[in-house]
């Protein structure tokens, strides 16, 4: 009984619910802007020029939804004026007063008591809002904000400010106030509305502290150069050092277009400044050709040590500039190429040049239906080089052609087996001078022909496979062995020590030498149907080379530093201060257990001093909201040209950066000396509408020991407040 007595009570108001709703009055009136329809519980005309609705009344005109309990308008002047509560919907704008004063003809009117949103993010709060024009308002007294909340977390006041949804709302004489409490005062303040366009103006100042800078106060002025192009330019003051200048320029001219330029000056009073400049551009044309420019310049490398606002800068020993061009095109390959080279010594750096440097590359072109390949490498270019040791002419002349033509020939069981034959000459037109000469530094006008015949055969494709059982918490594996070897005979360089060196190409040498090594991978296959996803476990690598010749043709000198390419190609780490038959062992080893989780391990075993030469190792943890990695490298001194090295690096972080708690720390350390090199801690909070860093960070690198605190606040449709950047899409 029960039960039928609240059905029949929802179906009653159902029922009346539809017949209020059929018996709202409509009417429809003409404008000069097109139709204007007013919905209402009551709807008169009392007279030409007066028409009075009340009860829930809703007007529609054009896309502009108006709300209100009470409305009188008049159709001749088509004003209208809304009380007891006003909602104004127009596509992202909301607002809510609690009356109005409209004029539908030219968009304009008055607003009381009025909040809401102009926008997807900016929320205005007024005791009076001038609309006048389509898009345009006048707030006044109240505040403006990206937050939803009775007191938000960060608003600027206005007295008055203009408002442009296509534009921004510009402020003036504002204080920025944190829940209410004011804490600094703006005299200008421009905040970017609906379309997010760029605006000329000043941006907001920034501030931070060193214990060996002291103070430090930003502010920048950033211009709009039209749709495609801006300039920011920006000052720094800092309490203990003085000032420093920077500006930057970027443009996109169009699709396939971007240039940026960075430069920095600064005057310091303890003689550590200097002047910077970067830059990187890159432009598509319409025949295949690509054009990329990289520039990094730097007046001296202490200024950069000291200056830089992060480890890698600071310690990063060479510097790079380049400008290319390239377009491949099936098998081959043309490049353009300038480029400056400058690294670090303890006494005067090196500094290479690369004048423009013409390059051809012809890669597996096949001779019709022959089963024969060519490889093909030429280029003309001018280099410079001058060090502490040497410095060569302005530009000297290096002709290089080098065809390689081979064939892959299979065996058995997948086994290949890939002879290759390749001349290569190179014409300098400068070179060192005789070997006792040479050591003080003397360069000759002498032309150079160095011409050389190399043969080569390698020797892959052959392996051992196992699968081993399937099981349903492991899914199923496979052990892979394959075994390669590669022997190389290259004869015909018999003045190396009359060799200018610019890159690697220089360094090449006679050489009668075979590498063998192992792979050992492991597969595993888990899932099942279309998630069914093979990757790989575990890899290990170990890899030799056997030196038949281990003078190399007379180009090895005992006791200093020989860094020929046979050398190099093996590892990273130098090897060749004593003369030996055979290289270190060389191991690389990665285990994935699972996604998100890797380690890796390399090092070199050297059987001549029966002991490691160096070792590294380095993983990282990811899960949804933790993150951790670290790696450790050791280097030992066995010879002229190593040296001794133990660092270890760490870093963790905690959190995500949308919403919330979120913390971060790095610790940069060497153990050889007992020094913290580098350490940075950073926390984040990230509320709906903005977000608080704080980053402490310190530096202990020769002329450099610093501790540095820096913050930022971010806000949410503005921007960001303080020296630190800002994180990707916190909100």
């Amino acid at each position: 009984m029960r039960f039928e007595l609240i059905l029949a009570g929802l179906l009653t108001l159902l029922m009346m619910a539809s017949s209020s709703a059929q018996n709202r009055a409509r009417a429809e009136l003409p404008s000069s802007r097109g139709p204007v329809t007013i919905e209402a519980g009551l709807l008169a005309k009392e007279s030409a020029d007066r028409w009075v609705a009340y009860d829930r009344v809703v007007i529609r005109f054009q896309n502009t939804i108006i709300k209100s309990s009470k409305i009188s308008y008049n159709p001749i002047t088509e004003e209208a004026t809304f009380e007891g509560g006003v909602e104004l919907i127009d596509g992202t704008q909301w607002l809510k007063a609690g009356r109005a004063e409209l004029r539908l003809k030219d968009d304009t009117g008055v607003l009381y008591e009025v909040e809401g949103f102009t926008d997807q993010a900016l929320f205005v709060k007024a005791k009076r809002l001038v609309k006048t024009g389509p898009g345009t308002y006048i707030a006044s007294d109240g505040f403006i904000t990206a937050c939803d909340d009775a007191v938000p977390k960060w608003s600027f006041k206005l007295k008055k400010a203009r408002i442009r949804l296509d534009s921004s709302a510009r402020i003036k004489h504002t204080f920025f106030r944190i829940k209410g409490i004011p804490v600094f005062y703006l005299p200008y303040v421009a905040i970017p509305t609906e379309k997010k366009k760029r605006s000329s103006g000043f941006m907001i100042p920034s501030t931070g502290n060193s214990n060996k800078k002291g103070r430090r106060l930003s502010q920048a002025f950033y211009l709009v150069l039209g749709d495609s192009a801006d300039v920011t330019v920006h000052e720094d003051y800092f309490s203990e050092r003085g000032f420093g200048h920077g500006v930057a320029f970027r443009t996109r001219p169009n699709a396939t277009t971007t240039l940026q330029l960075d430069g920095y000056l600064l005057d310091d009073k303890k003689g550590q400044g200097g002047a910077s400049f970067n830059a990187t551009g890159e432009t598509y044309f319409a025949n295949g050709f690509r054009a990329v420019a990289d520039f990094n310049l730097v007046s001296n490398f202490l200024f950069r040590q000291v200056f830089s606002d992060n480890f890698f800068t600071a310690t990063q020993p060479t510097e790079v500039s380049s400008v290319f061009l390239t377009n491949n095109f099936q098998s081959r390959s043309v490049n353009i190429l300038v480029s400056r080279e400058e690294t670090l010594f303890p006494g005067r750096n090196a500094v290479i040049r690369s004048f423009p440097t013409f390059q051809f590359k012809l890669h597996g072109h096949r001779f019709s239906r022959l089963p024969f390949y060519l490889d093909l490498d030429t280029a003309a270019g001018g280099f410079s080089r001058a060090d502490s040791l040497i410095e060569t002419p302005s530009m000297t002349q290096r002709l290089d052609f080098f065809p390689q033509l081979y064939f892959s020939l299979p065996l058995f069981q997948g086994l290949r087996v890939t002879p290759k034959v390749a001349f290569r000459e190179t014409f300098y037109s400068d070179s060192l001078t005789s070997k006792e000469s040479s050591q003080s530094g003397g360069v000759s006008g002498d032309n150079l022909a160095r011409q050389y015949l190399e043969l080569s055969l390698d020797l892959k494709g052959w392996g051992l496979s196992k699968i081993y059982r399937e099981s349903s918490l492991s899914g199923s594996w496979k052990h892979l062995i394959e075994p390669t070897a590669r022997y190389q005979y290259r004869s015909g360089i018999d003045d190396f020590n009359r060799t200018l060196r610019f890159d690697e190409y220089d360094t090449i040498t006679n050489s009668h030498e075979i590498e063998y090594g192992i792979f050992n991978r492991i597969f595993v296959r888990r899932g099942s149907g279309e998630d069914r996803q093979t990757r790989e476990w575990l890899s290990v690598k170990v890899v030799q080379k056997h030196f038949f010749d281990p003078d190399f043709g007379g180009a090895f000198e005992a006791n200093t530093v020989n860094q020929f390419s046979t050398f190099t190609s093996l590892s990273g780490f130098h090897f060749g201060g004593i003369r030996r038959d055979f290289s270190p062992v060389t191991t690389l080893a990665r285990v994935t257990p699972q996604p998100g989780f890797s380690f890796d391990a390399r090092t070199d075993y050297d059987p001549d001093f029966h002991r490691l030469r160096n070792f590294g190792v380095a993983g990282h943890f990811i899960r949804s909201q933790l993150l951790l990695s670290a790696a450790y490298f050791r280097t030992r001194e066995l010879e002229q040209g190593s040296f001794e090295s133990n660092q270890i690096q760490s870093h963790i972080a905690i959190g995500r950066l949308r919403r919330g708690l979120s913390a971060s720390g790095t610790l940069r350390y060497d153990a050889e000396s007992s020094r913290l090199l580098n350490h940075r801690a950073r926390l984040n909070y990230f509320w709906d509408c903005c977000g608080v860093s704080v980053d402490y960070q310190g530096f202990n690198l020769g002329a450099r020991q610093e501790s540095q605190i820096r913050f930022a606040f971010f806000l949410k449709g503005i921007g960001s407040l303080g020296t630190i950047r800002r994180p990707r899409s916190p909100f």
